[in-house]
């Protein structure tokens, strides 16, 4: 497995960074750091200075984190990058083909005020790579399960495939749930199919499956959390998925009920 981490060596990154680092001791995965910048001046003629300023800097911080990192047995190495963070993450992972992208949801003030950040977001929006979005204080050996959000159309083999080898390993049991109204006949029948067929399939995942009536999906998820705080929220990204809705609702993407809660979105 390789696993990406993004940084500006704020400590919303270094908790992310931290958590990469649980996940890759139980994976035995490589992790590569990224820092990428934009390098602004007044002058042409400062460019060279300030960017290798800049580039200096970041790669000595990198080869202090590199080298604690090591020394727990960890394979890792750095990138530097001039660039939108957003642009150089999803770009590199997909031509690298790194197989998850872990990076924090950014900024202390946004954290406080319930915001994901900016770059986090347009990441998880953009990226066609798994995205593992960390809040502040997170960490993996406090999670006690992975709760799945599930749409109930089109569902497809290859999202779950993907999802169980991004996570199995932490021995974590998943909770699959569906946010509505009222349970449809046809949502039904869906949640039984993928219920039996995944059981058959992969009979080595602890698995449970809940129907969440709620008026709105953000509620859903929030009733559905209130008593899992200890959870990884996963959710499928696809066409008009519910968490798509929920970050078109909002330029600011208010995600308050779950700040506390590490997102996992499977592409």
């Amino acid at each position: 497995m390789k696993i990406l981490v993004p940084t500006d060596f704020s400590d919303n990154a270094s908790n992310a960074l931290d958590m990469a680092t649980e996940i890759a001791k139980i994976f035995k995965a490589e992790i590569t750091l990224l820092y990428a910048f934009y390098a602004v001046y007044d002058f042409a003629a400062q460019a060279t200075e300030i960017i290798s300023n800049i580039e200096r800097d970041a790669k000595n911080q990198m080869k202090d984190i590199s080298s604690r990192l090591r020394q727990q047995g960890v394979q890792i190495d750095y990138k530097i990058i001039q660039g939108s963070v957003a642009t150089a993450v999803t770009s590199h992972a997909y031509r690298e083909e790194y197989d998850l992208i872990v990076m924090g949801t950014q900024g202390a003030s946004g954290i406080k005020k319930a915001l994901i950040g900016s770059n986090t977001a347009h990441v998880i929006k953009d990226a066609m790579t798994p995205v593992l979005a960390v809040p502040n204080g997170a960490d993996l050996p406090s999670k006690k399960q992975i709760c799945v959000g599930l749409e109930l159309i089109n569902e497809k083999e290859i999202h779950f495939k993907r999802l169980f080898e991004l996570t199995e390993k932490t021995g974590l049991p998943y909770e699959f749930f569906h946010v509505c109204k009222q349970l449809s006949f046809d949502r039904k029948i869906e949640m039984k199919g993928l219920e039996s067929y995944l059981k058959e399939n992969y009979p080595t995942v602890s698995a449970s499956f809940h129907v969440v009536h709620a008026e709105t999906v953000e509620d859903g998820i929030k009733d559905f959390l209130k008593n899992r705080p200890n959870s990884i929220l996963a959710t499928i990204s696809k066409n008009k998925t519910f968490f798509e809705y929920l970050f078109n609702k909002s330029k600011s993407v208010e995600m308050a009920y779950h700040t506390h809660v590490p997102l996992l979105v499977i592409k």
